[in-house]
């Protein structure tokens, strides 16, 4: 299997830009429509002093606009791309660097209320040790919200990602390699492999929802 850092480089293509990205579309992700649904489905289990992890964090975005929310709360960013970590600020909240592919997450069991993890199962070749790790670091009761992209059909994603005729003979090799390669990164579960997945890592679904012209999902998942 392909080394976690180097599948991340070649997915994000250049880190400056993609980093960048993420910044300047932020506030389209984590909009009135995520928060009106956080108030529905987290803000119920949230404790006091909350803890609360985003798990694929990037640049910290999310973890800025909880701590704006939530001034007293544990605030924990998990992430491994060294071009994330360098953007994330450690005074603010606590950075943990750990490849979510594997075991071992040093966050204590049944320690968080709440955990996100926002666009990051795409980027997993497999993502049950993220979920585990989920799992077992929620309270009992804990709940997670998951973003990400939900398979489409390749004509749709073609549509979405760019205006290049893909079938004129002078189009370059690599523009067609990037193409396909971002497709099946970007389509690799389905709805149906998703809640599989929830149910097999013990979890309970409280909310499904498709958005976006259909091209994302979001979830609510529980600890059960």
């Amino acid at each position: 299997m392909q080394d976690t850092l180097t599948q991340l480089a070649q997915h994000h293509r250049d880190s400056k830009k993609f980093v960048q990205k993420i910044k300047e579309t932020a506030e389209k992700r984590f909009g009135l429509e995520f928060w009106k649904a956080w108030d529905i489905h987290i803000v119920p289990v949230l404790s006091e002093k909350p803890k609360i992890a985003d798990f694929g964090c990037g640049p910290g975005m999310l973890l800025e606009y909880l701590r704006a929310r939530y001034s007293q709360a544990e605030l924990i960013g998990v992430e491994y791309a060294p071009y994330m970590l360098e953007e994330l600020d450690s005074s603010r909240y606590q950075v943990i660097e750990h490849d979510l592919n594997k075991a071992n997450l040093p966050i204590a069991d049944n320690s968080l209320d709440a955990i996100t993890s926002i666009f990051c199962i795409h980027e997993m070749i497999q993502p049950i040790r993220l979920l585990e790790s989920i799992h077992r670091c929620l309270k009992p009761g804990g709940r997670c919200f998951i973003i990400d992209w939900e398979r489409e059909s390749l004509e749709s994603y073609v549509a979405e990602q760019t205006t290049d005729d893909l079938f004129d003979k002078n189009v370059s090799d690599e523009t067609l390699g990037d193409m396909f390669t971002h497709f099946m990164e970007h389509n690799r579960y389905t709805f149906s492999d998703l809640l599989w997945l929830f149910e097999q890592t013990g979890f309970t679904v409280l909310e499904n929802r498709r958005f976006q012209k259909d091209r994302f999902r979001r979830w609510c998942i529980m600890a059960s």
